[in-house]
């Protein structure tokens, strides 16, 4: 599942650098690495920093500072390893189990930004969802990249969330015409996210009879974003 939101995170992003032939200089995409940092309730559940990995593409209506744009992201909360037996009657073989603790988030975003300069503040009003989900793997310890040979979401939930953020963008290159400028991002978003149920790093057990028990977190899912990374004005 993980493989598959990155994949889309790409995908997204390289429609969007190609959809720039159309639309010159009123296209903007950002590549962005961070934390997401649980607050209130979330974080008396869970407190853990989540790294996160985003991709987002705007549309700026021309002679306006309004942009409108499509925010994706893929954030982990932590993994547990472990190495067993791939079955009992082949006690000789072991490969390793892996849960993955994750969320996928999507948001609409309304944005007031300048159309130039090379300093650019701007804030922004999102609306969207979270998408928790818990992957189990087993992995192929005898590949240096432990590629999954089998995975699957053993448990999940869906929550509406809506927040404000602001940020600058800082020209790093010019481009030309308007076009092909670089900017670094810096950006902070405050998420407010609905009540979820998820599992975090030490929730799934095992009893000695191999009966899996999970010990679901319930709880409201604000966070705090705090985002570096790279813009291009196509």
């Amino acid at each position: 599942m993980a493989k598959n939101q990155l994949f889309i995170l790409f995908v997204v992003l390289g429609f969007l650098i190609s959809a720039q032939k159309a639309t010159a200089q009123n296209f903007q995409v950002s590549l962005d690495g961070g934390v997401g940092v649980p607050q209130k309730d979330f974080r008396t559940q869970l407190d853990n920093i989540g790294g996160t990995l985003a991709v987002f593409g705007g549309y700026q209506l021309p002679g306006s500072p309004l942009m409108i744009g499509l925010d994706l992201g893929l954030m982990n909360f932590g993994i547990d390893r472990r190495d067993e037996p791939l079955s009992t009657t082949i006690p000789d073989l072991t490969v390793r189990v892996e849960n993955s603790y994750n969320l996928f988030y999507s948001d609409l975003v309304f944005r007031l930004i300048p159309p130039s300069g090379p300093i650019r503040p701007y804030l922004d009003l999102l609306a969207g969802f979270n998408y928790f989900y818990t992957e189990t793997s087993i992995r192929d310890r005898r590949n240096f990249f432990e590629e999954p040979v089998i995975s699957d979401t053993n448990f999940d939930d869906f929550a509406w969330n809506y927040g404000f953020g602001a940020g600058t963008l800082i020209q790093v290159s010019r481009g030309s015409r308007g076009t092909g400028a670089i900017y670094l991002n810096l950006s902070a978003r405050y998420i407010y996210g609905n009540e979820a149920e998820y599992l975090q790093s030490g929730s799934i057990t095992i009893d000695e009879n191999s009966n899996v028990f999970y010990d679901v977190s319930r709880s409201i899912t604000d966070l705090l974003h705090i985002r570096v990374g790279v813009t291009v004005n196509l």
